[in-house]
């Protein structure tokens, strides 16, 4: 059986194609997408998903996220005292997936087809690659993002020869893609993107907002306060879609501090964000 896999820096899931046509499989929690967060506790037992993420409050250290953004660089995460490279950590993730579809299709799953971002040169698809072996998995095709979102939208479809735009702006990074339908045969003509750039730093943007209206610093918070921040940060970036303003509201020490952030506040924050992606 092979399985169709998008790998993500904030979220990944696991579809297959059935017979009516391609379908997310939930995860073990019933769930379509798996945050791509990785915990390992002192004796060397990983966590994967949203029990990784619910740990990260109690044990900042034993927790690592956004990974996928040093793939196929020499960088090492230390958790509870055991380090990992990028691609060790990805391989839990993978492994969690490949685990919750024979579960859900009750079949060993040994091969795989994973998207990864259009600007990934041959060093981060080897990591990817290497990922998916860690996991059990055998990596048949990795397909670029872009090209994976013009299938699924339909582009094939199209009777006369065209030029298109895929924007695309994840979790934890962001490519623009041009590409071209020609004789039924789909080429990315040009690829740009930013491997440090998606909705993660907006919620930082938010984190640094709150922060600014207490007068306090970033460094001046403790692993477990910044973490905090971040769910807060997050929870509000998610509320300020459907309105004019957000209250924010974030446990610092003993004392529970709040903050009114408008949609203009937050727009006016974001900009130098919006000119990078521009």
């Amino acid at each position: 059986m092979i399985v169709g896999i998008d790998l993500g820096t904030t979220n990944s899931l696991v579809a297959w194609f059935s017979p009516e046509g391609p379908k997310i499989i939930p995860n073990r929690l019933g769930k379509n997408l798996t945050p791509s967060v990785v915990s390992v506790d002192e004796e060397g037992h990983v966590y994967v998903g949203e029990t990784a993420r619910e740990r990260m409050s109690l044990y900042p250290d034993s927790v690592v996220s956004a990974f996928k953004r040093s793939m196929g660089t020499e960088r090492q995460y230390t958790l509870s005292g055991h380090k990992y490279r990028p691609e060790e950590l990805s391989s839990f993730v993978l492994r969690s997936l490949k685990e919750d579809a024979e579960v859900y299709l009750g079949e060993e799953i040994t091969e795989a087809v994973i998207s990864v971002p259009a600007y990934f040169d041959d060093k981060r698809r080897k990591a990817t690659k290497r990922a998916g072996e860690l996991a059990g998995l055998k990596v048949e095709r990795m397909i670029s993002e872009p090209t994976a979102a013009a299938v699924a939208y339909g582009l094939y479809d199209k009777t006369r020869d065209t030029k298109f735009l895929v924007f695309d702006l994840g979790g934890g990074t962001f490519d623009v893609s041009i590409l071209e339908l020609y004789h039924n045969i789909l080429e990315v003509r040009a690829v740009a993107g930013d491997n440090y750039l998606g909705g993660e730093d907006f919620t930082e943007v938010m984190g640094k907002l709150f922060l600014q209206k207490q007068k306090l610093a970033l460094s001046s918070l403790s692993e477990k306060e910044q973490v905090r921040l971040y769910k807060q940060a997050e929870k509000a970036k998610c509320a300020i879609s459907d309105s004019d303003r957000v209250e924010m509201k974030c446990l610092i020490g003993e004392q529970q501090l709040e903050a009114v952030i408008t949609y203009k506040e937050y727009e006016e924050a974001c900009w130098e964000l919006m000119n990078k992606i521009r």
